[in-house]
């Protein structure tokens, strides 16, 4: 068997972000596809994901028997803890050259394929198309992330409709640019509780206690209070798989934004 590539790891690093880790296993239908693209077995594609999640801080105690993972496992963890904005991205371009695809072919909908292409026909300058593209791939990735790593399921309500759901950023997109990308800056929530939470009604600590804003209990009808709101307060919030919300980011929104 010949050596991994530092491509190779990359990839396996890609699934890895959205992959649950029950589907760390040869038998899943993602392993498979990968290991036939980079030609190495299943198994051995398997391996690495377990390698990988050795590197997890969150979940070194449950990986037993993987005590050396390797240095290159152990670099490549490092090289996407360090630059998410810019190394998941280029995993994606790489996973696309592999298929002999455009990164925005594999990576979005139709729908948004086409809102590209009038960009395109609108006489936008090439520039302009590229961040486009890159910054939709961007929100497609963090989305797909998100979802999988909290099972397609809002972490307060566990309301589990997809289309209701939304990947949420504790530290907003638009004002932190380096973490983005970062799995540990998203939470699943549905659209209400991500309102809720990007306007300050709703605050986590670093306990991933969940609060309630005073503001909020000032809804006139208590029953959808309870229902929406008080019934979660002081509740556990619903953790992830793996890439668990960054207390540093959740305590930043304790101090700038939640309405406490």
């Amino acid at each position: 068997m010949s050596k991994w590539s530092r491509e190779e790891f990359m990839l396996v690093m890609n699934l890895y972000t959205k992959l649950r880790y029950g589907q760390f296993n040869n038998r899943n239908a993602e392993v498979i596809r990968l290991a036939k693209l980079i030609d190495k077995t299943p198994g051995a594609v398997a391996y690495k994901l377990v390698h990988l999640s050795s590197q997890d801080p969150k979940h070194q105690n449950r990986v037993k028997g993987l005590a050396n993972p390797g240095k290159n496992a152990i670099a490549m963890y490092a090289e996407f803890s360090g630059n998410w904005a810019e190394m998941l991205y280029q995993s994606e371009v790489l996973l696309a050259s592999y298929q002999h695809k455009k990164v925005e072919e594999i990576a979005l909908d139709q729908i948004e394929i086409q809102e590209i292409e009038k960009d395109i026909l609108s006489g936008k300058e090439g520039k302009d198309i590229e961040r486009i593209v890159k910054t939709r791939v961007n929100q497609s990735l963090f989305r797909k992330v998100v979802m999988n790593n909290y099972s397609s399921a809002c972490a307060i309500c566990a309301l589990d409709v997809p289309g209701l759901l939304v990947a949420s950023h504790i530290l907003k997109w638009s004002e932190d640019l380096v973490n983005r990308l970062n799995p540990e800056n998203g939470i699943c929530l549905c659209s209400i509780h991500d309102k809720a939470f990007e306007l300050g009604y709703i605050g986590i600590d670093s306990t991933y206690k969940i609060l309630i804003s005073s503001e909020v209990q000032r809804i006139k009808e208590k029953e959808a209070y309870a229902s929406l709101f008080g019934r979660h307060e002081n509740q556990s919030l619903i953790l992830p798989d793996k890439f668990y919300p960054d207390i540093h980011f959740l305590e930043s929104h304790l101090h700038t934004t939640f309405k406490g």
